[in-house]
């Protein structure tokens, strides 16, 4: 009897798990999810669709099935015969191109390194985010108090709390915003560890700058280059450094002294001092200076502005709460806050990796589609120790220790020309395994032809001795 009902368990449990109907289930699902996947992709990018959709449980429950199945339906047929090795070709390359993607999940690299023109840089910025508290007692030497990996778009805070204890009591994460824009705002503030800040305007008839300059501490110097000159805000200093210079220092009476320098030597500087309202010609290009705003002590914050959606301008913020007080952090910022006692700083950022060698930025250069400043072309000349000199370029990667480095994109600065290359680092250990993978695939694929067309030949002369 060859009825269901003498199989062994053993038996029926490889037949259930090698069963059609259970390959057709794992195909629509796997269909349904690759369809909701690129619906979350379009709609939002591609880290939220690798978080919220393909890098899940349930994903990695479907894959775990189609595993299964193929090495069901493989034992189901044994003893394997000659007319099987296509179908075992191609069901044992599948197993092998799984395995190779499992290795790159697992053990992989696939971040961004971000190279200024004329600098070197080794860390690799990758998608995961950690989240880090320092502290000192001094305001100078800081020690790590912990760092831990975070990932709010999974665990919001709001039901999932992160706490921290420190020895001014609890430090809480308390509630995250995926997609917001920030724009900066520096406020009033009666901390006497902060210091003040400025709040200037330079205008012309090409020129319209507002910017604020604030001093963290009292004494730190802080500068804006505006590029026909540099606004610095701190102490005065007796020489001018290497351009057109304006200088303010805040009186203890609230007004300002300022001191212009400028490029030619010969020229003598310009001294006076300013309140919060009054505004002064420093003599170059019929620029005017104007004092909006003077904060003793002040304090930077944001505002943020909620969004659905994720846009090139959008980042994501958490709420830190702490001795009772909520302040609120974007992605790869830090925020400093005061006790009695000590120091705290706490980051929230994308994680960094040692790249293992460190990539110099020579020259970088860009082509524009004629009467346009839309991009075409562009490519980046660096150094690599052990490498030398390479020109990467959109379809000439550098291939390095493992690792393999792609132009990606560049970053401008305010006048519109580049400033920095962006790269895509990649690292595949899983890479050669896939390769074999579809190696064994393509085998078992040429072997049905093969395997088909030898038996049609096989087949044919008895056809047409019956036909005679």
């Amino acid at each position: 009897m060859n009825g269901k009902g003498s199989l062994s368990w053993s038996d029926r449990i490889v037949k259930s798990l090698a069963s059609l109907k259970l390959a057709v289930f794992v195909i629509l699902a796997l269909a349904t999810i690759t369809a909701v996947g690129t619906f979350v992709e379009s709609s939002y990018n591609a880290p939220i669709a690798k978080k919220w959709v393909y890098d899940t449980l349930w994903m990695y429950a479907i894959m775990g099935l189609l595993c299964v199945n193929l090495i069901a339906v493989m034992v189901d047929r044994w003893p394997w015969k000659r007319r099987h090795i296509a179908f075992v070709s191609a069901h044992i390359g599948i197993l092998v191109l799984l395995f190779g993607s499992f290795l790159t999940w697992r053990y992989g690299l696939d971040g961004s390194l971000r190279v200024g023109i004329g600098q070197s840089n080794r860390f690799v910025t990758l998608p995961e985010t950690d989240f880090s508290v320092w502290t000192s007692f001094d305001g100078d030497q800081f020690a790590k108090l912990m760092e831990t990996p975070v990932d709010f778009d999974r665990r919001d805070p709001k039901k999932h709390p992160v706490e921290i204890v420190t020895d001014a009591g609890p430090l809480k994460i308390t509630a995250y915003r995926p997609f917001v824009v920030t724009s900066r705002k520096v406020i009033p503030s009666d901390n006497p560890r902060l210091g003040p800040a400025l709040r200037f305007q330079v205008v012309n008839s090409r020129v319209n700058v507002i910017e604020w300059l604030v001093q963290k501490r009292d004494g730190d110097i802080v500068e804006h280059d505006f590029g026909p000159a540099k606004v610095f805000f701190g102490e005065i200093p007796q020489n001018r450094q290497d351009a057109n210079e304006v200088f303010f220092k805040l009186r203890p009476d609230g007004a300002l002294d300022y001191k212009v320098f400028y490029k030619d030597e010969g020229r003598k500087p310009l001294t006076g001092v300013v309140k919060e309202g009054d505004n002064f010609n420093p003599g170059w290009m019929d620029l005017e200076f104007r004092v909006l705003r003077v904060f003793a002590k002040a304090e930077e914050t944001w505002d943020f502005q909620d969004l659905d959606r994720p846009t090139e301008l959008s980042n994501s913020a958490i709420e830190v709460d702490f001795q009772g007080k909520k302040h609120w952090l974007q992605l790869n910022d830090t925020l400093k806050m005061f006790t009695d006692r000590a120091v705290y700083i706490v980051a929230f950022g994308n994680r960094r990796v040692d790249l293992g060698f460190d990539v110099f930025l020579k020259k970088f250069e860009v082509g524009r589609y004629q009467g346009t400043m839309r991009a075409a072309s562009y490519a980046s000349l660096v150094e690599v120790p052990g490498v030398g000199e390479q020109m990467i370029s959109m379809n000439e990667p550098l291939k390095h220790m493992g690792k393999t480095v792609y132009q990606a994109s560049f970053q401008d600065g305010p006048d519109g020309q580049p400033i920095a290359s962006i790269f895509s680092i990649n690292d595949d250990p899983g890479r050669w395994i896939k390769y074999l993978g579809s190696l064994i695939i393509s085998f078992g694929v040429i072997w049905l032809f093969y395997d088909k067309r030898r038996s049609a030949r096989a087949i044919a002369p008895t056809t047409m001795k019956e036909d005679f």
